[in-house]
């Protein structure tokens, strides 16, 4: 492919003509650009030079036409993202249920996945890439307000519908942090960073199969984890979400949120922490047997013994399943006495204060005769605890299989990533809105974001791409292929690499064409 353009060099207009060449090192074509002449600055005839009169013979026409180049726009990492859109279903669903935003909508969350800044800057990043809009400021600030209710939850049941694909659903929780007073969900809570600000909390089904986010939700910051399960599961009904399964860690516990989902036949799989009687005895019973060869099970690589247990609740059958990893509790038993030996230490130095945290938990204190005090190992607790490193328990009403149950369980992780991904890559963390309705549609815009993020990865990972390239890698090395427009409307792209080949290949996706958005 050829095309004749011009070129402003210190104010000088340059007419090339841009020849594609094969490299027979690099085994791929180039394009070359040729300078054929410029333009005469008055009149802005052409004058062509002497590699015009070489490539088209001394009798060639000095009168061609050329047409400037308009604009040149990034083209292959906003491709990827729109046909992966595509195939996963999402931008159908975004048409259907937003006929007038869509757009919008689609462009803003485009911008959230490539690019790690603020929302407000997506106006100056669409016009320099080949999206299906450019909002601007004013235009996002009304278009996240008209992101309601009832519209969010009209996309939720479209969407839910489209994956109701026989899968486990992950549920966590996960505070932001916001500097904003007029938001009625802010309120002060439990901040995984340990920062004094007030927060909102938000809840999210992930998919363990499609790796794809189901259903996302927001809570005030007060609000525990255990109510975030009640809460959560009302809304299963209202998507529908019948045969889906919750995964939870054990910060969702409870005697209450377990009694609800055996009610509701909801399959689960739920971390069981030690501070209940049931997890206690149920490891201590344990002990003696778990380490026999026979209860050795391999789950991603890593060896685990595992006690099966059948547990009745409220009339319903249940199974404990009892973990046990070895390698974890000697870390655990090493790391614990560490923290116990530098909380004496530093108790004796005067470093640490007798009320600081954790210190009253491992230590008694008895005031002498001198008036200070005689420190003391509280030997029954700390013994108590390094006899439960290394276990872990998990209660289900799904299977007795402890191998299937751990594998599930284990998809946990994707949902603390994806956290990651829509608080740090998708630009949430510190929300600066000041409604809720704004704030809420903002978060909308960061779920659609983490839809098209989490299948990009998703095929990155299956296609063992992540060997060559990082998320943002991929997106640089696809900025590579633009698209260039010129003043008579015509577009073409730039050539498309042998790489840009193998990861269209890699995702299924067919080569692009100027008419591909």
């Amino acid at each position: 492919m050829s095309f004749r353009g011009e070129q402003k060099i210190k104010g000088t207009i340059y007419v090339f003509e841009a020849i594609a060449q094969w490299d027979s090192q690099k085994q791929q074509s180039r394009q070359k650009r040729v300078y054929i002449g410029k333009k005469d600055p008055v009149t802005g005839a052409f004058i062509p030079n002497r590699k015009y009169y070489e490539l088209y013979g001394e009798d060639a026409p000095s009168d061609i036409q050329t047409y400037s180049v308009m604009k040149s726009v990034d083209f292959g990492n906003v491709y990827l993202m729109d046909r992966s859109a595509t195939l996963c279903g999402l931008k159908q669903i975004l048409v259907d249920c937003f006929p007038h935003h869509w757009k919008d909508i689609l462009t803003c969350a485009m911008h959230s996945c490539s690019e790690n800044e603020a929302l407000y800057l997506c106006e100056g990043w669409a016009h320099n890439s080949m999206v299906p809009s450019a909002p601007s400021s004013q235009q996002i600030s009304k278009l996240l307000k008209k992101l309601d209710e009832d519209s969010r939850m009209r996309f939720y049941r479209e969407w839910a519908k489209l994956r109701q694909e026989k899968e486990y659903l992950a549920l966590d929780i996960s505070s932001i942090s916001s500097w904003s007073e007029l938001i009625n969900y802010v309120e002060y809570g439990y901040n995984r960073d340990h920062e004094g600000l007030p927060q909102i909390n938000l809840a999210m089904l992930f998919g363990e199969k499609s790796h794809l986010p189901v259903f996302m939700r927001i809570y005030p910051g007060s609000i525990k984890d255990v109510n975030t399960l009640i809460g959560m599961a009302s809304f299963m009904e209202q998507l529908h979400l019948k045969q889906m399964h919750f995964v939870m860690d054990k910060g969702f516990y409870s005697t209450t949120g377990v009694n609800l989902m055996l009610e509701k036949y909801i399959k689960f799989a739920i971390g069981v922490p030690f501070t209940t009687k049931m997890a206690k005895e149920t490891v201590r019973e344990s002990i003696e047997s778990i380490e026999s060869p026979a209860n050795a099970i391999e789950v991603g690589g890593h060896i685990y013994h595992a006690i099966t247990k059948i547990q009745t609740i409220n009339s319903r059958r249940a199974y404990l399943h009892v973990y046990y990893d070895k390698e974890r509790a000697a870390k655990e038993h090493d790391r614990l006495l560490h923290k116990i030996i530098r909380l004496e230490d530093g108790l004796m130095k005067g470093t640490v204060r007798m009320d600081s945290a954790g210190v009253r938990r491992y230590f008694s204190f008895q005031k002498n005769k001198e008036g200070t005090y005689n420190i003391h190992r509280k030997e029954d607790v700390i013994r108590e605890q390094l006899e439960l490193t290394g276990y872990f328990v998990i209660l289900t009403n799904d299977s007795k299989d402890a191998e299937y149950i751990l594998s599930v369980y284990r998809t946990k992780d994707v949902v603390e990533k994806s956290f990651e991904n829509i608080k740090d890559d998708l630009d949430l963390e510190r929300l600066r809105i000041h409604s809720d309705e704004a704030m809420e549609g903002r978060i909308f815009i960061g779920f659609i974001s983490l839809i098209i993020t989490s299948y990009i990865r998703k095929i990155m990972d299956e296609q063992k791409i992540y060997r060559s390239y990082s998320l943002n890698e991929l997106y640089s090395e696809l900025k590579k292929l633009r698209l260039i427009q010129f003043s008579n409307g015509k577009q073409i792209l730039t050539e498309i690499s042998s790489v840009h080949k193998e990861i269209f290949k890699a995702f299924g996706i067919e080569l692009p064409t100027p008419s591909s958005l």
